[in-house]
């Protein structure tokens, strides 16, 4: 397991974060002004240097700063929910016999009015949906064309949710299950806890008072959004080649190549988790003193989470990442091991 030691966080965060374009643009169009393909458009966002980075003691060179920085001092910066929990006789949550064993799969890709929309969004969802059915799964995809992408709060019922073997938030931005969504982001939490899976990639860590979607609604952020996903983005570096390296040989990663270059953003994180375990770091070429934690899982109360912040051009859903590493293929060696890991398949 990957601790990352705590350190108090910077006002330079918070600066940081008030001018920070990040994982979104402030008009919510897709790519525009982006420096690559799918690109997030705006500088180096608030973890390049204003963030206070915590070193790693596994499996990273201890002489390089990884990025995943706490906002708390002395205290874990996410506490797991889980032990707040009543069980689910208790709580009246409606949950299959296995929910984590269920065969459907909710594909959720939606983003909200004036958050930044991935355009790698329909590739993925469709890349995402054809490995699921391949190993015997079901899938709902919604959101993953422009014109379904609609925020709907009753996906995230517990009724719904009841239904789901895993749930999938795709590049998710802005308040995607409503706003303040209080009951649906309980219901999520509570579907996890009690035995669901989730997987989450690139801008779900943004959602609900991340970098960008705090100040474009002027809402506060939920702790309970993040502290289920483990991190709350803060920016990312340009879009650029990047080398990125595996850790331990779990599910998720064991398909992998040990070692892979990436054109791609590389995010930072802030209140990131002291559960998570981290499976994959990259070092981009704009910024090559920071190793970033990028892929990583934690076991939620009975259930289990994976998340990944790769992913923002299109061609990684259906190519390798790394054209000279055939195992690099985002979807077929990485996420869907993820996925089938968090379902306990």
């Amino acid at each position: 397991m990957i601790l990352f030691r705590r350190v108090k966080a910077t006002a330079a965060i918070g600066l940081g974060i008030a001018a920070l374009t990040g994982c979104t643009s402030g008009i919510g169009a897709k790519g525009s002004g982006a420096a690559g393909p799918d690109a997030s458009p705006g500088p180096l966002g608030s973890d390049s240097g204003s963030n206070s980075n915590a070193s790693s003691n596994g499996g990273v060179d201890g002489g390089t700063q990884i990025d995943a920085t706490s906002s708390n001092d002395g205290a874990p910066a996410m506490v797991d929910a889980g032990a707040a929990q009543t069980t689910a006789a208790d709580a009246g949550i409606v949950q299959p016999a296995d929910a984590a064993r269920a065969s459907k799969v909710l594909i959720y890709a939606v983003t909200s009015p004036r958050s930044y929309r991935h355009a790698s969004i329909p590739a993925a969802a469709a890349a995402l949906a054809k490995a699921a059915q391949a190993t015997g799964l079901s899938t709902e995809i919604v959101g993953g064309s422009d014109a379904t992408n609609v925020v709907d709060p009753t996906k995230f019922t517990a009724e719904a949710l009841a239904q789901d073997g895993a749930v999938i938030l795709l590049a998710n931005d802005g308040e995607p299950f409503g706003y303040p969504a209080t009951q649906e982001i309980q219901n999520l939490s509570d579907y996890v806890h009690n035995g669901g899976a989730l997987v989450a990639t690139e801008c779900a860590t943004d959602c609900y008072g991340g970098a960008f979607s705090a100040p474009i609604y002027n809402h506060p952020p939920s702790l309970a959004y993040h502290m289920l996903l483990g991190a709350t983005f803060t920016g990312h570096t340009n879009f650029a080649p990047a080398k990125c390296t595996t850790i331990g040989a779990t599910p998720s990663v064991a398909q992998l190549a040990p070692a892979f270059n990436v054109t791609d953003e590389m995010y930072g994180f802030k209140d990131f988790a002291v559960d998570n375990q981290v499976v994959v770091t990259c070092v981009s070429s704009t910024d090559p003193n920071t190793v970033r934690p990028i892929s990583w899982f934690r076991e939620i109360g009975a259930g289990r989470y994976f998340y990944t912040a790769l992913g923002h051009p299109d061609a990684s859903w259906t190519m390798p990442m790394d054209a000279n590493q055939p195992s690099s293929r985002l979807v077929e060696d990485h996420i869907i091991h993820g996925l089938l890991w968090a379902m306990r398949r």
